[in-house]
């Protein structure tokens, strides 16, 4: 939400039209110590809510007394926003606004009215009842536009944006800030500009447009700084120092948040001061210096403790803990991950699942495996309830571990499996999530480009008008603009749309080298030679499928990769598949004499499909031993791929593929599609891929497969 000073200084503005303007209503002797209490109790409801409470009572007492309603009702909201700064479960706070809102109803007062929806809204966002607290601001805000109120009207577009922001739509979040932008910009309000100005910055932020974010936070900062707002200005800099932690710019994220921090303490904020010890703390985490870090966690500890916030000692305990560990203090780590989840369960705290990981790695780190195995299991249980991937993969790697602790190897490798295949997925939504930032980043920049487009278009519109007999130039201008503008815009979405298709057609051939039934056969060769009494044998089976596995994920990460790491690949699988069938085929890989494999690049992960299908639907089926010839040559500017076999012939493997239900080769569709699109972005036509069937005597005898690849010259 946005920072909760903002409202107490809102309600200041807006109390009651009697309190801040003299000329429309003069204090009556026996209600302007009403009015003053009340004015005082939001005065200090940050710093001091218990005095704030206490003034509000005798404004209310006072107002009973006197009968006096409407001051009734502003005591009665005063109440409500004290107890929202007490950080309790904010059930005082509900009952105070509810009965503020029930006698400015009564009192036909709009504004009253309006000012308690807000409260409201503030008080269901806090116990995470976000459409309630949609409900109250959308009443509010017809309210405010009643009375034509911008103030009211822009800090409720802002609270707006804020739950559109934590239900994920933040485009919505966008629309809603952009509105209180224009409105605080229409009635020159620099101090509620800054402010949304700053909730923009938070959007961009939880879209990882850092850069965007950062530029945002810098013009919310020099707002705030023209007003000399000390408690914006430690916001804007704590934000900035969020910015560049997340861009791993550790000195520069330091150095902002000590920024901060004196502000804060000069000012008693003991929550900012509590969240900037924390993330210093983080941040020197991050440096490796655990010691700093330690000292700024326990800071943060001690006034989370104050402040009475049981989530927050809670996780600075577990954070506490897991930087002990780091410093080899299991001893000591134990005590504060205890006192982590013995709150953790008393609150019912969503990060509770982490906690016991916490526990479980200490336990484990004690050697003391049956509580170290109990707690992963209830970490593990727990974070499935949730369905939280990110806890259940921790707790699955700290399961497999300590199976394989306690020599239970088939569920080390079941919880191992369980963590590879939710990394694996957890990868796949982080590269969903970098698509849809390039899909957000090219609508900023495409909404960018045409706000400065407007702004040109404006000011020549302007000077047209001084100067007529320069039209026809500066139309011409705009249209040779408007036609490069338009131009670059689909130039580079054209770029974003191939980099999409070149990088999906990259995860799907890594997937399909990746293939789990590979592996999993591999697995169960690697247990039949070992039973077998073939130890030596299962130790070189285990080092070439773990120097295979490594080399693909390597060389999916790159666009082109030397021959010799390509042919290096294919050996590997090769050398894999002779070991599994007791070298049923032979292989022979060729090189022009022209070629110098390690000064020649080409496209990775082309070649082993082609060899994998080769054996799987050629060689195997053959009842002769299988023979396998890999080429590679120069023409015409391209690399020749052809991978030849004696093996049965497509025709007679489609009759056995047939048989096996009709599975497709998705490695040889992937292949294809990618050298299509090699075609299309080096714009070379003779990139092309052809299979060939073999004949001796009308008899089928083999398959070859022909690929020209696109290639490049290293120069060391």
């Amino acid at each position: 939400m946005p920072d909760l000073g903002a409202i107490i200084g809102f309600f200041l503005l807006v109390l009651s039209p009697e309190m801040n303007n003299p000329l429309m209503y003069q204090d009556k002797p026996d209600t302007s110590s009403v009015n003053n209490y009340t004015r005082n109790a939001l005065s200090n409801a940050r710093r001091n809510p218990d005095l704030a409470i206490i003034m509000a009572h005798k404004a209310l007492s006072e107002s009973e007394y006197l009968s006096y309603k409407k001051g009734a009702a502003d005591s009665y909201l005063a109440l409500g926003t004290a107890w929202l700064a007490k950080y309790n479960p904010r059930d005082s706070a509900l009952y105070y606004c509810l009965k503020a809102y029930d006698l400015y109803e009564l009192l036909a007062d709009n504004m009253g009215m309006g000012r308690s929806c807000y409260a409201l809204a503030y008080v269901y966002s806090f116990k995470s009842d976000l459409k309630q607290s949609e409900h109250y601001c959308n009443l509010c805000l017809g309210l405010f536009e009643k009375a034509d109120f911008k103030p009211g009207i822009i800090n409720t577009y802002n609270v707006l944006s804020y739950l559109a922001n934590q239900e994920k739509d933040l485009e919505k979040a966008r629309n809603h800030i952009e509105k209180a932008i224009e409105i605080a910009r229409s009635i020159n309000d620099t101090l509620q500009l800054a402010d949304v100005t700053n909730s923009l910055g938070n959007i961009y932020s939880d879209m990882a447009l850092f850069g965007q974010a950062i530029d945002t936070y810098f013009e919310a900062l020099r707002l705030w700084e023209i007003k000399k707002d000390s408690n914006g200005i430690a916001l804007a800099y704590g934000n900035i120092g969020l910015m560049y932690y997340y861009q791993k710019e550790y000195d520069k994220a330091l150095e902002f948040n000590l920024k901060k921090l004196p502000v804060s303490e000069s000012k008693g904020d003991l929550w900012e001061m509590a969240k900037t010890y924390n993330n210093i703390a983080t941040i020197y985490n991050s440096r490796s210096d655990f010691v700093s870090a330690l000292s700024y966690f326990r800071k943060s500890l001690r006034l989370n403790s104050r402040m009475n916030l049981p989530s927050g000692v809670a996780s600075l305990c577990n954070n506490i803990a897991s930087t002990l560990l780091l410093l080899s203090k299991p001893d000591s780590a134990l005590w504060y991950v205890n006192r982590a989840v013995s709150i953790g369960t008393e609150i019912n705290a969503p990060a509770l699942a982490d906690y016991y990981v916490t526990l479980g790695n200490v336990m484990r780190r004690k050697k003391n495996y049956q509580p170290a195995l109990q707690n992963a299991l209830k970490a593990y249980e727990l974070g499935r309830r949730q369905k939280n991937p990110l806890t259940v993969s921790d707790a699955s790697i700290l399961l497999s571990d300590i199976y394989y602790k306690i020599n239970q190897p088939d569920l080390a490798y079941r919880y191992l499996k369980k963590h590879m295949q939710l990394r694996d997925s957890i990868s796949n939504d982080e590269f969903l999530k970098q698509v849809t930032r390039l899909e957000i980043q090219y609508d900023f920049d495409k909404k960018q480009k045409a706000t400065e487009y407007a702004r040109m278009e404006e000011s020549l519109l302007h000077e047209n008008s001084i100067k007529q007999k320069n039209l026809y130039l500066r139309g011409l201008m705009i249209l040779l603009i408007l036609v490069a503008f338009f131009s670059f815009l689909y130039i580079r979405h054209h770029r974003l749309r191939s980099r999409y298709v070149q990088i999906d057609l990259e995860q799907r051939l890594l997937r399909a080298q990746m293939n789990p039934h590979f592996i999993f056969n591999s697995l169960c060769a690697v247990q039949d030679f070992i039973l077998a009494g073939k130890s030596q044998k299962a130790n070189t089976f285990l080092t070439k499928i773990a120097r295979l596995m490594r080399n693909i994920l390597e060389n999916s990460r790159e666009e082109f990769i030397p021959l010799e790491k390509e042919i290096e690949t294919v050996k590997y699988y090769l050398d894999l598949q002779q070991l599994r069938f007791e070298t049923e085929f032979e292989y022979i890989i060729s090189l022009d004499d022209n070629i110098e494999p390690e000064n020649i690049s080409v496209p990775p992960m082309l070649t082993q499909p082609c060899v994998e299908n080769s054996i799987e639907h050629g060689l195997l089926p053959l009842k002769e031993k299988g023979r396998l010839k890999i080429s590679y040559r120069l023409s015409n500017g391209l690399m020749i791929l052809e991978v030849t076999d004696n093996g049965i012939g497509r025709k007679e493997a489609e009759k056995i593929v047939t048989e096996r239900r009709n599975k497709k080769s998705v490695s040889t569709k992937v292949t294809a599609e990618r050298l299509e699109n090699f075609r299309k972005t080096l714009r070379q036509k003779n990139i092309s891929y052809e299979i060939i069937d073999l004949f001796d005597k009308d008899q089928a005898a083999g398959t070859k497969v022909l690929m020209k690849l696109p290639y490049k010259k290293v120069y060391a």
